[in-house]
């Protein structure tokens, strides 16, 4: 920004004694411009957060009004690695290879996860819109670093059904990851947690759920022990930082990834975090292992694991996304929070990879009392 002024040349002595409230104006701009570029005023506005309320505001009929729920499902990093194809009463499933996470992600695996949370959403909404939904998973096994094409993932087939809408259909525009600071004195029902393990049974999924004892504090050292490894891997860390969003023009170009208003920071912190530079990707993910550490570990009333008999099964993978989306979307509607927390299966796989010994897969053996899920 240039000063000028309307009277000739300032020296500096004139320009220093008559500079005080011209500064302080200039930095009040100043600040309240880079507040605005950082969506530090309305975080959730724009372009990026339209979905969450166009399904309401501008509905769409048919097989369209299904994909509208469908892209408000969970996915890993907020990748959204899902495309879709309608024919007919047909609706395609695909992976978008493209959108992975790297070193974080080498088998693709927590990509099945999310596009089996889509589906879930896909089924879930049918009804509502006077559908039933039969889905048929595309099976084999997840590759090791995968090409990036477009790869066919399920099949949803729709006939005439009741028209319906299923108590939990209204919950998933209000379904979010939350990694703020939870409630440890607020117990989960019994009644709820039976409705968890029965959703993941009937789909041939395990679930584990460990509240306090030994169990719960190998399931906590397993998390941070995973969680340092990551910190510590350089090529994890650059290839979660790519997805990061920060300031209200990323956000909207992207529509994509991590912001900071995701990240469970207190007022003064998000505020801070928002209106100064952005930190190194080291920085920011050793600030994630202490909130891992320090917050969201030690407040967590209750931690599980989904557990499948092959972590490598491309379908096997989609159905435990199925469990999540569900189980999400069973919190929201008991008032409840709820966050993903894959750091150890992220360096089981990792492990696999590098062709490193597989100390994380023993320590779920050892945990879970077998080596058979």
């Amino acid at each position: 920004m240039g000063i000028h002024s309307a009277t000739g040349t300032w020296t500096r002595r004139r320009f220093l004694c008559g500079s005080g409230a011209g500064a302080a104006i200039v930095a009040a701009g100043g600040l309240a411009y880079r507040a605005a570029g950082e969506d530090v005023f309305s975080p959730f506005d724009g372009p990026a957060y339209a979905p969450w309320s166009t399904w309401r505001t501008a509905p769409m009929q048919g097989p369209p009004a299904l994909i509208q729920m469908a892209i408000l499902a969970a996915s890993p990093h907020n990748t959204q690695p899902w495309r879709f194809r309608l024919d007919g009463d047909r609706i395609d499933v695909f992976a978008d290879r493209r959108r992975n996470l790297g070193a974080f992600d080498p088998f693709r695996r927590e990509m099945q996860i999310g596009l089996g949370c889509a589906v879930h959403n896909i089924v879930l909404a049918a009804p509502a819109h006077g559908f039933a939904a039969t889905v048929a998973v595309a099976g084999g096994p997840l590759r090791l670093d995968p090409p990036d094409t477009i790869q066919h993932a399920a099949t949803i087939t729709l006939a005439p059904g009741r028209a319906g809408a299923p108590a939990l259909y209204s919950r998933i525009p209000l379904r979010h990851t939350d990694r703020n600071a939870y409630d440890p004195t607020r117990a989960v029902p019994k009644a709820l947690t039976q409705r968890f393990v029965a959703l993941a049974t009937k789909r041939d999924v395990r679930l584990d759920l460990f509240e306090a004892g030994a169990a719960r504090e190998a399931f906590n050292r397993l998390v941070m022990d995973a969680t340092r490894a990551i910190v510590a891997d350089a090529e994890m860390v650059a290839d979660s930082q790519h997805w990061f969003r920060k300031g209200d023009r990323e956000i909207s170009d992207h529509r994509d990834g991590l912001t900071l208003d995701t990240m469970g920071l207190s007022p003064g912190a998000l505020l801070a975090a928002k209106m100064l530079p952005a930190p190194d990707a080291v920085t920011a993910h050793r600030y994630w292992e202490r909130q891992t550490r320090e917050v969201h570990l030690p407040s967590a009333r209750m931690v599980g694991l989904l557990s499948i008999p092959n972590r490598y099964a491309g379908g096997g993978n989609l159905q435990v996304g199925r469990v999540w989306q569900g189980m999400h979307l069973l919190a929201v509607a008991h008032g409840l929070s709820i966050q993903p927390m894959n750091q150890p299966v992220e360096i089981a796989d990792r492990q696999r990879q590098r062709g490193r010994r597989a100390t994380a897969d023993a320590r779920f053996a050892d945990l879970l009392g077998t080596t058979g899920w």
